[in-house]
């Protein structure tokens, strides 16, 4: 088998059920480019009813999901891989369960030592049963008067908004459980958005370049912003080569401690005295021509199709 070659065609899964679906869908079509670009027969496959049937037909000898949120990360899709023994690029069944909930993820990474944000956890049932005016001042003083709320499995930025106050916290909360059962408040952090890939080696896991996330102001928190160019930019942050070094070294043992596979994405917080705090990690990194993880491998020195290549080797018996 040459260099470029591998013994078969690569199924890239994308779409799906969940809210996410779109982006899947964008993730798939750019993977499947970049991987026709670096010679591999690839070719993009929707989550659906037919899929396992397809896969076996088609003789497929590895696949990329690119599904996100729910059947993408929560595991669903790994076990049924797992089922009919198809190497897959990306963590396994088990480890993704656990790393999809951010709650659970983000208290494995406290316990290892890794500063992540103060947070609350709160169910769509806690808020109905106890209602919004007992919990949301106890919330606020905890916290403090600026705040994030999230869905807690959930990506893409659905649901996620930016609080101000207690008066807006009520309807933030009901606009987060519109995506799932439960959801974190967080407190706000002010500072950079700093993403890190990581990506496994013969050498270990390593650390991409880090990427600086900058929004359009008033889009800090919307979907549309992670995936409209006009809303975003990208660039290599001009922080000192030994922080840059120490998110590298986070982000890599964020990796470890959640029992990763492959690769992932870890996102921060740095604050303008250098501190940061690690807001999650991201099992399937986004794809799209308007991701992190395409330019954090171009300003590597590499490319997209070239590092999913390299990890559907690591993947293949």
């Amino acid at each position: 088998m040459s260099e470029e070659q591998l013994p078969g065609p690569v199924a890239v899964i994308a779409g799906g059920l969940s809210h996410e679906r779109d982006v899947s869908l964008a993730s798939g079509r750019n993977l499947v480019r970049e991987l026709r670009a670096v010679g591999v027969e690839a070719e993009a496959y929707d989550f659906d009813r037919n899929l396992l049937h397809t896969l076996e037909q088609h003789k497929v000898v590895a696949a990329v999901p690119a599904l996100h949120g729910h059947f993408g990360e929560d595991g669903e899709i790994q076990t049924l891989l797992e089922l009919i023994d198809l190497p897959y690029v990306g963590t396994g069944s088990r480890a993704c369960r656990v790393a999809h909930d951010k709650g659970t993820a983000r208290e494995l990474l406290r316990r290892a030592g890794i500063e992540v944000p103060e947070s609350v956890g709160l169910s769509a049932q806690t808020f109905r049963d106890i209602g919004a005016s007992a919990l949301m001042e106890h919330v606020m003083h905890r916290l403090g008067e600026r705040v994030v709320v999230k869905p807690t499995r959930c990506g893409s930025a659905l649901g996620v908004t930016g609080v101000d106050g207690l008066g807006a916290l009520p309807s933030a909360l009901v606009t987060a459980y519109a995506y799932g059962d439960d959801a974190l408040v967080e407190r706000f952090y002010d500072g950079t958005d700093v993403s890190v890939v990581c990506v496994e080696t013969d050498e270990g896991v390593e650390a991409l370049t880090p990427v600086a996330v900058e929004y359009e102001k008033g889009h800090e928190f919307d979907f549309d912003a992670r995936y409209t160019a006009e809303f975003v930019s990208f660039s290599r942050p001009d922080l000192p080569e030994e922080l840059i070094e120490d998110l590298g070294r986070t982000a890599r043992e964020a990796h470890r401690v959640l029992g990763l596979r492959h690769l992932s994405r870890s996102d921060f917080i740095v604050s303008a005295d250098g501190s940061h705090v690690l807001l999650e990690t991201a099992i399937t990194p986004g794809t799209t021509e308007t991701s992190v993880m395409p330019f954090a491998c171009t300003l590597s020195g590499t490319s997209l199709g070239q590092v999913v290549l390299d990890l559907v080797r690591r993947a293949l018996p």
